[in-house]
């Protein structure tokens, strides 16, 4: 066996546990979640509600059909991600996305697996992780832009439902009203919650299931402001207005430290584009360079040990701004 495949079973081997140790820590992570999370009803509500909530399985439930539900560890994160792309509106199209997309890769990934010593199986390879990383980085584009635009009118809806709800209108029918009145992912979202009100579904289930959708921390205190209003009663305009102005100041806040980290990130996105520029740019100047990294064990070493380097780098840089965010 060559040197270069010997480094490359071994970087396999090394991502696929780098991958089993992030999942399992995953897994445990959404468990202590879940605990407290329980543990919060059930001194909110109390037992008997508790437990009632944690066995509502309705048409909702029934309704988000999650690929790769009954699967170990993957299962959960799956109807994570699920529900996340009916939030973005990729669920009808995603097949259509990801045949397109593999296509475009495979082609790069066998015009760059034609230079290696194994190029079927090294353009394949290639073409499954840029389809898998190009694949993350557009999702993760589109939902960041959905999360902006819905944290952008989310005050505003709630401005709206406050004064709705002083004007003595049910809760349950503000949010086709509100939805009538503005635009983007989060009058699709109130559509949907009042789509599903209407069909005779508790207010509570729907909220729940529309918080488990969005991934926002600030929709979240809003569904549980209602959950908690709708449970031991209170004060609804009041609460509402408060959270309205709490809400546009985090704002306020995000901004300044997106201005004071801008210089870092921008650091970061130039270090991670440096190492695939690199590359192609051998690859179209230099061929001879290019081959001594893949043909020499020499030249596998150092590319193996420059991916893992700017990789540890990037996600450092990235736990860094994300703690200081």
């Amino acid at each position: 066996m060559t040197p270069f495949k010997l480094n490359l079973i071994t970087a396999l081997v090394f991502a696929v546990v780098l991958l089993v140790v992030l999942a399992v820590a995953h897994w445990r992570r959404q468990r202590q979640l879940e605990r407290q999370r329980a543990q919060r009803m059930t001194q909110i509500f109390g037992e008997d509600a508790a437990v009632k909530a944690a066995e509502t399985d309705s048409i909702l439930k029934s309704h988000a059909r999650t690929p790769f539900a009954g699967v170990p560890l993957l299962g959960p994160l799956a109807a994570v991600w699920w529900q996340q792309l009916e939030f973005i509106g990729w669920q009808k199209t995603l097949r259509k996305r990801a045949l397109v997309l593999f296509v475009i890769c495979l082609v790069v990934g066998m015009a760059i697996g034609r230079r290696t010593p194994l190029p079927l199986t090294f353009g394949l390879l290639c073409a499954f992780a840029l389809t898998l990383l190009v694949g993350i980085i557009m999702f993760r584009s589109t939902l960041q832009k959905h999360l902006r635009q819905l944290r952008e009118s989310l005050p505003d809806a709630i401005d709206a439902i406050t004064r709705s709800c002083r004007a003595g209108v049910p809760v349950a029918n503000t949010f086709g009203q509100v939805a009538a009145h503005i635009s983007g992912p989060l009058a699709s979202e109130f559509r949907t919650i009042d789509h599903w009100l209407k069909l005779g579904i508790p207010l509570r289930q729907v909220i729940q299931t529309s918080a488990s959708r969005v991934p926002m921390a600030e929709y979240r205190f809003f569904v549980v402001i209602l959950i908690i209003n709708q449970e031991a009663g209170g004060r609804l305009g009041e609460t509402l207005e408060r959270l309205s102005t709490t809400l546009r100041q985090r704002r306020e806040l995000a901004l300044k430290v997106q201005s004071k980290t801008s210089e870092a990130r921008a650091s970061a996105k130039i270090v991670a584009a440096l190492f695939p520029c690199c590359l192609g740019y051998m690859y179209l100047k230099s061929p001879e360079d290019f081959d001594f990294l893949f043909n020499d064990s020499v030249g596998s070493t150092v590319l193996i040990y420059a991916l893992c380097s700017v990789t540890l780098g990037m996600l450092i840089t990235h736990l860094m701004v994300k703690r200081i965010a």
